[in-house]
């Protein structure tokens, strides 16, 4: 309820929801973002240094740079926490360098975030090395082809099997690396223009027989791979065929867990769907497809600018707007090789708000 009301911007009613039960540290620096108070949010971020522990800070994160979409100021609570959590390294390092590097990635900000990825991989845990290459190959960030090769040729390198955490919790890595592997090796071949290595990929992951639980989703996989080659090779109605079964059906244990949560597969569904001039479906999916999910905020920025086009090509002045207005707040900081389409969206923002209402 207290992010329904955050979402909504009725930040009184969030602060009434929240105080039932008492706010806790990332409450108070949602609120205070929120509120613009920057001399509250000074004092929560020198906690965050000192004293706070590194998974309320983390919480905080989230809240600013999810819920308020306010990623660059939740940033420097992310690098405090890392800080924190570099203290102590192992498994919470590593975490709190994920953490950071996904708050990077929000912003259009590839370079900073590949380093924070690089940071966590020392730890020998391997979801963030493949987490890099899956990151990489997004076709938004436009990773320059040199750093495509290298990171696949360290995941071409890596034997899953010889991780250093093979065995966690009822799904064990020793299970889901070699799938995650073989996804990520798939989209970097797509993405550095290589349709047969990208199709024995996605033909390695179809091989698992339909009795193994991970059946289903390795399958959805290989089918995200495939529908990335076609669109990048200007096929919209084969990527339209090939996701036809991606549906969400995943199992509850997967379902939060990058990229099992196919939130990839949604975008390039959206994607697809536009370059067949089919605006409204489109817009279905890009309104509904990225709320929540495990990877949504990767997505935010992108989703925001491809309906910030819609709803101008719709005649609808207002939501075109908004839409535009916060594509360019959340990557504001991007990368400058980003910055066209940063550009672009802030002259259709100054187009569309000089305009005469009618």
């Amino acid at each position: 309820m207290m992010h329904l009301a955050v979402s909504e911007d009725d930040i009184a009613k969030a602060e009434s929801l929240v105080a039932r039960v008492g706010k806790d540290y990332a409450d108070s620096a949602m609120f205070a973002v929120a509120k613009g108070d920057s001399a509250m949010v000074a004092r929560l971020l020198a906690e965050a240094r000192d004293s706070t522990g590194p998974g309320l800070v983390f919480n905080a994160v989230w809240q600013i740079g999810e819920w308020l979409e306010q990623p660059a100021i939740a940033e420097p609570f992310a690098r405090a926490g890392v800080v924190r959590a570099n203290a102590a390294p192992g498994d919470r390092s590593t975490r709190a360098n994920m953490w950071l590097a996904e708050n990077l990635i929000a912003q259009g900000r590839w370079t900073a975030a590949d380093s924070a990825m690089v940071r966590a991989q020392a730890s020998g845990d391997g979801w963030p090395r493949l987490a890099r290459g899956i990151t990489a190959a997004l076709p938004f960030l436009a990773v320059p082809r040199p750093e495509l090769e290298a990171i696949r040729a360290d995941i071409a390198a890596w034997d899953p099997a010889r991780d250093a955490t093979a065995a966690t919790s009822a799904r064990t890595s020793s299970e889901l690396l070699p799938s995650i592997r073989l996804y990520a090796l798939g989209l970097l071949a797509s993405r550095l223009g290589e349709p047969e290595a990208a199709a024995r990929a996605a033909a390695q992951l179809e091989t698992l027989p339909a009795s193994d639980p991970l059946a289903g989703p390795a399958r959805s996989l290989a089918a995200t791979v495939r529908a990335d080659m076609a669109v990048t090779g200007r096929r919209p109605a084969e990527a339209v065929t090939a996701l036809a079964g991606v549906r969400g059906n995943v199992p509850l244990d997967l379902s939060g867990r990058s990229p099992f949560s196919e939130d990839f597969a949604r975008f390039l569904r959206g994607e697809a769907l536009l370059a067949l001039g089919n605006d409204d479906e489109a817009m279905r999916w890009f309104e509904n497809g990225f709320s929540g999910t495990q990877d949504a905020s990767t997505f935010r920025g992108q989703v925001l600018l491809r309906l910030g086009d819609i709803y101008e090509r719709k005649g609808e002045r207002q939501k075109a707007i908004d839409a535009y207005a916060r594509f360019v707040r959340i990557w504001a900081g991007c990368d400058t090789r980003l910055r066209p389409s940063l550009e672009d969206a802030r002259a259709r923002l100054a187009r569309l708000t000089s305009e005469p209402r009618t």
